[in-house]
């Protein structure tokens, strides 16, 4: 097809496909963006009217809120709209920005794409510019997808939950989630229990959902696989060493980050869900809890990349001694990785990190903001904070 800079008309399209398009928009943001293409399109769908968020049980409490949270990679549209100003109409850098967003019900937090700490500085930027916000002005393209469980709509997050992911291939919606610094547990809309799978098993480290399939790791380094009767069939061989994995996709295909930590023994900390240390918690003042917080977490020191050989290797593990231009981004609540030429601040051959792996306190904000990355080059550990230039890969921009 020629590569002219003939615009498409999208009004000429057959009206029954609005509805085939709309039946697959399942956030607010997708909506929102199909209805700014046009008046018809506007008037096929309706406005996203929030449903209510399904609820599950969790670990110490009867039921918790899912909240959905994606990570986009935003760029400015490179053909805006004609009528625009001359401002926003000037060339656009090549390179975008991270964008992360959740939306619970009516609600749309804007969060830190690593920490997930809530953006204080959206509420100004929209009093002094609305047009801040306007995400139909941006390109966007998803890097990841996480959830979170919270009290109710909109409310505080739940504490000890490492990792939960929604499992589309099973009867019913149905989430799997690791607590408890390591159990693994299955829970489906409405049950007001939740089921512990392998309860003799405490040791898991991370989920993902990998080509539509549910994958857990333990902290030796096996991945399973977990079918719809619930059973652990075994994936990989383990790695051993480090002490806590995260699973990433990238290009296709499933890598796993091996962590290494100052204190080795992660049994060791003081749980998560402890009444007494929660208590404790949320009597000091605010400043004085990120303290005590990031105290008590052990701090990474080192990390190896892997991924699994092929058959003609017999399955075994080779480490990934460089990214090349690719980052990985370990986020308290996904895993993802970005191509460095296309983020604004970015070096290839990272990994950008955050030491909690617990998202009910980094979405209260009880752990530092910024984040870390660790060069496989020189095998350095900086805050991210210490550099301006990594704080021009989050949207929206500093002032």
């Amino acid at each position: 097809m020629d590569g002219s800079s003939s615009r498409v008309d999208w009004t000429n399209h057959p009206p029954q496909l609005y509805p085939l398009i709309a039946d697959h928009l399942k956030t607010h943001i997708e909506v929102l963006r199909f209805r700014s293409v046009c008046s018809s399109w506007r008037s096929s769908i309706p406005p996203f009217l929030a449903t209510i968020s399904p609820n599950f049980p969790f670990p110490h409490g009867p039921t918790g809120f899912l909240s959905q949270i994606t990570v986009y990679l935003t760029r400015p549209d490179p053909n805006p709209n004609p009528s625009s100003s001359s401002s926003s109409s000037s060339s656009p850098s090549s390179k975008g920005w991270l964008l992360k967003l959740e939306e619970c019900a009516d609600k749309i937090r804007l969060l830190n794409p690593i920490t997930n700490w809530r953006v204080s500085s959206v509420k100004d930027d929209v009093a002094r510019n609305p047009t801040d916000l306007n995400l139909v002005d941006l390109n966007m393209v998803e890097l990841g997808k996480a959830y979170a469980l919270r009290y109710a709509k909109g409310s505080g997050s739940i504490f000890g939950i490492n990792k939960v992911i929604v499992a589309t291939n099973f009867i019913d919606r149905s989430i799997f989630m690791i607590y408890d610094e390591g159990k693994l547990g299955f829970a489906q809309i409405g049950n007001e229990k939740l089921r512990l799978i392998n309860d003799q098993i405490s040791d898991y480290d991370d989920l993902i959902v990998y080509k539509g399939q549910p994958f857990v790791i333990n902290k030796w380094g096996q991945i399973f696989s977990i079918n719809s009767s619930l059973e652990l069939v075994p994936f990989s061989p383990p790695i051993g060493f480090g002490c806590r994995k995260n699973l990433i996709e990238c290009c296709g295909e499933l890598y796993v980050v091996d962590r290494y930590l100052d204190q080795q023994d992660k049994k060791s900390q003081v749980p998560l869900h402890n009444a007494s240390y929660n208590f404790f918690l949320r009597h000091p003042p605010l400043r004085r809890r990120r303290r005590i917080c990031d105290a008590d977490r052990p701090k990474a020191v080192d990390f190896k990349v892997y991924k699994l050989g092929d058959e003609e290797l017999g399955g075994r593990w080779v480490e990934v001694k460089s990214l090349g231009d690719q980052a990985f981004f370990l986020s308290v609540d996904c895993c993802f990785s970005v191509l460095a030429t296309e983020l604004e601040g970015c070096k290839g051959n990272c990994i950008y990190f955050t030491d909690s792996n617990d998202s009910g306190f980094a979405l209260r904000e009880l752990l530092r903001s910024d984040g870390s990355v660790f060069s496989l080059e020189d095998r350095s550990i900086n805050w991210l904070s210490s550099s301006p230039v990594y704080s021009q890969m989050f949207w929206p921009l500093p002032a």
